[in-house]
């Protein structure tokens, strides 16, 4: 497994990483395995059978599972090991998190509990907080709930309303506001509650459930992940003790940031995991369903659509472990420089952020865009209930929305990019990209992926000089860094896609090398096609009108031509649906 230092963050836009530094799914050692399948095991054997009591809300069966969850470990997982945890890696909790879309409404309520719910106490708490409250949380006696989300702010989370004010005698903070949106809130024993000291100083703390002031509202109707717990707050004259601060008066946004660059990265491995199961879905039934007297699986149309599905889940799968891996590496060398505090900790997330919040994107527009193919591909029977594919369909939905909406994961994204070029720490110069060596265009996936790189290069390039770098944190120029942001996913999922099969070149081959091959062909395939449209809309508003087409052929150039795709279409399909839906992996 790889374990050298990492690159900075966002660097990918700029280098060649090495298919050998790169982690990739099928790096997971014997341990990690060991857990993500006895996660697999839990979902399979105990949830599965119970998925409708779940669905339904059955607070005592969800409780029964959760226990059974604290029983497995998996609210220990990131426990250090001085506060009695198991101290797993990122890759361990990647891999265990991957299990998200398997539980359906039930994940909300133990990942919720596990990551935001527990994290913050575990980096920030004190040795009472954490006596107190994450040793109960680690056994199941106690749920976790994270408030942050308020009425009118949605993703503005800096601009919370909630205010706190010390009392007079200093023992405790007075606090009024509401909340809404909260994952465990009608389970909840203990919320990680943000508020304005004195309406200014953002800050974390740990209210008690049953404080007197608190009123926990109707659970919410929701679209999906039916049976998840998700209501509203409401906070009049609430008194929290000053004991239960969480980390410091005025530096609530490290507890919050922390926790959601993790709990993106995090998404993005559940996410993944929905995207296969999603194709493996319909695999299985296009090889089963016969029409016209064949499986529909032998139909073009059919093969088109399930190998774009499995390119596209083969590309997250590969982006949500690449991400895991830079701060895992990140870690690695700072643990073995004697670096590893929690400042240093929140300093590789945040150094990566860039690439978890971009992961975060692709991946959830995956597994929802294969939820719905799986649909189709079932025709009538997908749109019933009676039908996996459904429920897919509708939990999918929103991880699109939490953990920062994928439009604000975009801007992030982009804001600090150009962050970094101003201020010298990544060098976005426009420049020519090397030609490819076969002179016709299609050339090397290496040499594919540098023409890529030096378009958005140029792309970035041109949007600065249009609208100037401070003005593009005005509202009006959103669409110039969603569409870069378009182009920077579309490289990155790309080129994560390459750089496993590249990785996994080097493996004894088992004979379906060439399967991987064209699922990398075909995840580059969208990424060209998906830049070009963005090169148009970026060169159409910041050219002369008397330039637009001289500055489009000048991308046309750099960018890969087309390559033969209906045969790898036909290769991915077939394979795929006599592996009943499941890419194999290539274990070390």
């Amino acid at each position: 497994m790889a374990d050298s230092t990492p690159p900075a963050g966002a660097s990918f836009l700029v280098s060649a990483p090495s298919p050998e530094e790169t982690v990739i799914p099928d790096d997971l050692g014997q341990e990690e395995r060991m857990l993500v399948g006895a996660v697999e095991d839990f979902a399979a054997q105990e949830v599965a059978p119970r998925m409708d009591a779940v669905t339904a809300g059955d607070h005592e069966v969800k409780r029964e599972l959760f226990m059974k969850a604290a029983e497995l470990g998996i609210f220990m997982a990131e426990v250090p090991e001085d506060m009695g945890g198991l101290d797993l890696n990122v890759l361990a909790i990647t891999g265990m998190c991957s299990s998200d879309a398997d539980l359906g409404g039930l994940g909300s309520m133990v990942y919720g509990h596990q990551g935001i719910g527990m994290l913050p106490i575990v980096n920030f708490g004190t040795e009472d907080q954490v006596e107190k409250y994450l040793f109960p949380c680690m056994e199941g006696a106690m749920v976790s709930a994270f408030a942050l989300t308020e009425p009118g702010t949605g993703s503005d989370a800096m601009n919370i309303k909630t205010r706190a004010v010390l009392s007079e005698d200093g023992s405790h903070y007075v606090v009024n506001g509401s909340k809404q949106w909260i994952t465990n809130a009608s389970l909840a024993d203990i919320f990680i509650l943000f508020a304005k000291v004195d309406g200014e100083l953002f800050t974390a703390f740990i209210l008690d459930r049953f404080t007197d002031g608190i009123e926990v509202g109707e659970p919410e109707r929701l679209l999906g992940q039916h049976g998840s717990d998700v209501a509203g707050l409401t906070l009049e004259n609430v008194r929290i003790p000053t004991e239960n601060v969480l980390g410091e008066v005025g530096k609530g946004h490290k507890v919050a940031l922390c926790t959601l660059n993790m709990g993106r990265l995090k998404l993005a491995a559940g996410n993944a995991t929905g995207a296969k199961k999603a194709v493996a879905q319909a695999a299985r039934y296009a090889g089963e369903r016969h029409q016209f007297g064949r499986p529909i699986a032998e139909f073009g149309l059919i093969q088109r659509t399930l190998s774009d599905m499995a390119a596209r889940a083969y590309a997250s799968d590969a982006m949500a472990y690449r991400t895991a891996g830079l701060v895992y590496q990140a870690l690695e060398a700072m643990e073995a420089r004697g670096e590893v505090t929690l400042e240093t900790k929140l300093a590789a997330l945040a150094e990566f952020s860039v690439e978890c919040a971009m992961a975060k994107v692709y991946t959830s527009e995956a597994y929802n865009g294969l939820a719905d193919d799986a649909i189709q591909v079932f025709g009538g029977y997908g749109f019933s209930e009676e039908y996996v594919p459904a429920r897919m369909y509708r939990d999918s939905r929103i991880t699109r929305i939490y953990e920062g909406t994928n439009e604000i994961c975009r801007l992030y994204s982009q804001r600090a990019i150009l962050k970094k070029w101003a201020a010298g720490s990544l060098d976005l110069t426009p420049g020519d990209a090397a030609p490819v060596s076969d002179g016709v265009g299609f050339g090397t996936m290496p040499e594919r992926i540098a023409a890529l790189k030096a378009t958005y290069r140029r792309l970035a390039a041109a949007v600065v000089a249009h609208v100037g770098p401070e003005a593009l944190a005005d509202a009006e120029h959103q669409q110039f860094l969603g569409s870069l942001a378009e182009v920077a996913i579309e490289i990155y999922a790309a080129e994560s896609a390459y750089l496993r099969v590249a990785k996994l070149a080097g493996r004894p081959d088992d004979g379906h090398h060439h399967v991987r091959e064209a699922l990398a062909e075909l995840a580059m395939d969208r990424a060209v096609d998906r830049i070009r449209t963005e090169a148009r809309t970026i060169l159409g508003e910041t050219s002369q009108r008397d330039q637009v087409r001289s500055a489009m052929s000048m991308v046309d150039a750099e960018l890969p031509a087309p390559v033969p795709l209906m045969q790898a279409r036909a290769l991915v399909a077939t394979k795929l649906v006599s592996w009943n839906g499941v890419v194999p992996q290539v274990t070390v």
